[in-house]
């Protein structure tokens, strides 16, 4: 890929927040979506982001691989792998041209989910229609945006697992989840020598990402953190839209 100094910096901040947000903060991942689509216009970022996604989970499983809740996963696994299929169809038919702004919209959907539920609604997403809609709407948007976090962030939230849980049922869904996507992107052609060749060089920045995203936790301003994260991927998005 011939990539400018720009690009270069926003796939560098893209693969850090990458790995920050697998040990640390939740939803940091969105802002590394936008910027990936920012840096590499066009069905190819997602291609580029899969495989340091699957690198990070690796990771986060790595530190936190006992801590899984299996019972949960599969509930939801095969509602997600039917939204995987859901998400590769979209985006078989979608135009290329039209993708960024689609990215955009699928994001700023995710984020409003995420501040607009309700109590009540959030109180009944255990139930198994719920967790089916979940699979689902994680699947989809997972495969067409790499932005799941936020739905798959809301239903463990409503299970009361324990800190140690929530971070490695969702490490472990979303390594299933990315792997199982590896296929529909190599289909698609959005994974190739090229765009392996930029997450080689990412690597080292996704593992300095995740050992800072370790240390700052114990730290943060969680709730600050978010709104600021809030802020930027409202900015990246509405770039993207606006084109």
């Amino acid at each position: 890929m011939d990539l400018n100094s720009l690009q270069i910096l926003y796939i560098g901040i893209a693969a850090f927040l990458v790995g920050f947000t697998k040990t640390s903060v939740g939803g940091v991942g969105i802002l590394a979506v936008l910027l990936m689509a920012l840096a590499i216009p066009g069905k190819a970022s997602p291609g580029v982001l899969l495989p340091m996604l699957i690198a990070a989970d690796l990771m986060a499983v790595g530190f936190y691989r006992r801590s899984c809740q299996w019972r949960v996963l599969v509930r939801l696994i095969p509602m997600a792998l039917i939204g995987v299929g859901l998400g590769f169809l979209v985006l078989r038919a979608l135009p290329d041209a039209r993708f960024g702004r689609f990215i955009g919209w699928t994001i700023l959907a995710m984020l409003a989910l995420d501040l607009g539920l309700s109590a009540a609604i959030k109180a009944h997403m255990r139930g198994r229609l719920m967790t089916g809609i979940a699979g689902v709407l994680a699947g989809a948007a997972s495969m067409i945006a790499n932005a799941a976090g936020p739905v798959f962030g809301i239903y463990l939230l409503q299970l009361g697992l324990n800190k140690a849980e929530f971070v490695g049922t969702r490490s472990w869904f979303f390594l299933l989840m990315n792997i199982a996507k590896v296929p529909f992107a190599l289909s698609l052609g959005t994974i190739s020598t090229a765009s392996l060749t930029v997450d080689l060089y990412a690597l080292p920045v996704i593992l300095l990402g995740g050992a800072i995203g370790v240390m700052v936790l114990k730290i943060i301003n969680i709730q600050l953190f978010r709104f600021l994260i809030r802020v930027a991927v409202l900015v990246a998005a509405a770039r993207l839209i606006l084109g």
